[in-house]
């Protein structure tokens, strides 16, 4: 009976410290900025290789083997280039066709872009509350489109003032100058259901 006792005091004992332990190894309770950017970045790139990833298996029907991993690779960036000209005009976008949404750090630096250095986070905290960062996303209840969810009625005029008219609204590019143009020279914030 004694010995029952102690064993059941010791192993309370041992996960309490194992909890304590845990909190104290894997609990940080202010992140740096530093360490937030790294983390950022860290998962942009989990994302991003994620993604080639899975590409890659589906393009090859589960059989993928080192020597076909990386014609597949090569041709899912073509296709993306292809997609990337039709949308805009021109090459180099920063949306990925393979990967759908983009990381914080890409939103960021499209953000530095366009709105004023005081802004930027508001911005950032807009599109996500608007997308989710999903360049390509639309709410079905209003029919907003893109990053910082433009309205239908009111893209062409947003894209042709930010410069980037003939755009498409899933243009991350044209989504993030037209929200800056709104900001600054249109409604501002409060053309956003989203107001940071």
């Amino acid at each position: 009976m004694r010995f029952r006792r102690m064993s059941f005091v010791a192993g309370w004992a041992a996960v309490v410290l194992l909890a304590f332990g845990g909190f104290a190894a894997f609990g940080s309770f202010d992140p740096s900025p530093d360490q937030l950017r790294t983390e950022a970045a860290a998962a942009s790139i989990g994302h991003d290789a994620g993604a080639y990833a899975g590409l890659v298996f589906a393009l090859l029907g589960g059989d993928a083997s080192v020597s076909q991993t990386q014609p597949a690779v090569e041709t899912a960036a073509a296709e993306t280039e292809e997609d990337d000209t039709s949308e805009t005009g021109a090459v180099g976008t920063i949306a990925s066709a393979a990967t759908g949404w983009l990381s914080e750090v890409e939103v960021r630096y499209l953000v530095t872009q366009y709105f004023q250095p005081e802004d930027i986070n508001r911005a950032i905290r807009v599109a996500w509350c608007e997308s989710r960062f999903d360049p390509k996303s639309v709410d079905l209840h209003d029919g907003g489109t893109g990053l910082f969810h433009h309205l239908p009625q009111y893209w062409e005029e947003r894209a042709a003032n930010a410069g980037f008219s003939g755009a498409r609204p899933t243009d991350p590019d044209a989504s993030t100058a037209a929200a800056a143009w709104e900001v600054y020279d249109g409604g501002g914030w409060d053309v956003f259901a989203c107001r940071g």
